[in-house]
């Protein structure tokens, strides 16, 4: 069902507007302000965090996740890895990657997880909390960060990672250790479209995204209309493109009816995930610190 203009726009800002607010309703942090004269300029201020949400969180991750990860999220008796290392964990501050994480998980290792998202949330304030002791005990999330195997790093770059499909270090990647440090690296390695709701688009302040690297995607209707465009909202009950000329147009979604067909340029990141293991993850930073 192809609607108005007028009535596109209403439902795609209703649309989009009741994602943002989903996903900020339940805020687990607020970022303090940086008080004059402090950090460098530019700095991002350190995050508050929730006690109550810590304690709450501290219990769910100790009956649901310590056994593998540790009472701490620092690895535990079965290996699991060290949770205050992650880029996922790090470069997710609202919950939301790793929400949607654990309803998958990465079998056979590691099983769904059926938590509301409420308990998510918890969960994610107290893995946020422990990154925040690491950091003020180790006195530099950076250095903790480089702990992989350069050399493994470079061979599983040039070889089952896969990335020289897309990248090359005489190319894109050259200098790229001089331009960003470990937490980026990780970051926009993992995480490449950074963090929020919407497809295309990161919350202001976040490292780790790429604004300018768009999904596009094409509507086929029963009646073989086609409609493409820049991917700006899709949910299982609309989709919303903006085409070459800047105008919005949803569509109304009931299962596989209309058609849609996306296509991300980052999506070999996005597979990454389903492949790459914490040793992976570290060795390939190194590797890429390396790269000045």
């Amino acid at each position: 069902m192809v609607k108005t203009r007028k009535t596109t726009l209403v439902i795609g800002f209703i649309a989009c507007a009741f994602a943002a607010l989903s996903c900020l309703a339940k805020p687990l942090m607020a970022q303090a302000p940086v008080a004059a004269g402090q950090g460098a300029p530019g700095a991002v201020a350190t995050p508050q965090i929730d006690p109550a949400a810590v304690n709450s969180g501290r219990l769910i991750f100790v009956t649901n996740c310590s056994f593998c990860h540790g009472s701490d999220a620092r690895g535990g008796a079965e290996g699991g890895p060290d949770l205050t290392r992650s880029a996922i964990v790090a470069g997710d501050p609202t919950g939301q990657q790793l929400n949607a994480f654990l309803k998958v998980g990465r079998p056979p290792k590691m099983p769904p997880f059926n938590l509301s998202d409420s308990d998510v949330s918890a969960v994610s304030a107290f893995l946020q909390s422990q990154i925040l002791t690491v950091m003020r005990t180790t006195g530099s999330d950076q250095k903790a960060m480089l702990v992989g195997d350069a050399k493994a790093g470079e061979a599983y770059f040039n070889g089952p990672g896969k990335c020289t499909n897309c990248h090359s270090i005489t190319g894109d990647l050259k200098g790229i250790g001089a331009k960003y440090d470990p937490q980026m690296l990780q970051g926009r390695m993992v995480l490449p479209r950074g963090h929020g709701g919407y497809p295309n688009h990161d919350f202001p302040g976040q490292p780790g995204g790429s604004q300018d690297v768009l999904r596009t995607a094409t509507v086929t209707l029963a009646d073989g209309q086609v409609t493409s465009g820049e991917l700006v909202y899709i949910s299982d009950y609309y989709v919303t493109l903006r085409d070459a000329s800047g105008a919005w147009h949803t569509f109304a979604r009931d299962g596989d009816s209309p058609k849609v067909e996306i296509k991300d340029p980052l999506q070999a990141h996005l597979d990454l995930l389903g492949r790459l293991t914490d040793k992976n993850m570290h060795d390939l930073t190194a590797y890429l610190v390396t790269l000045k």
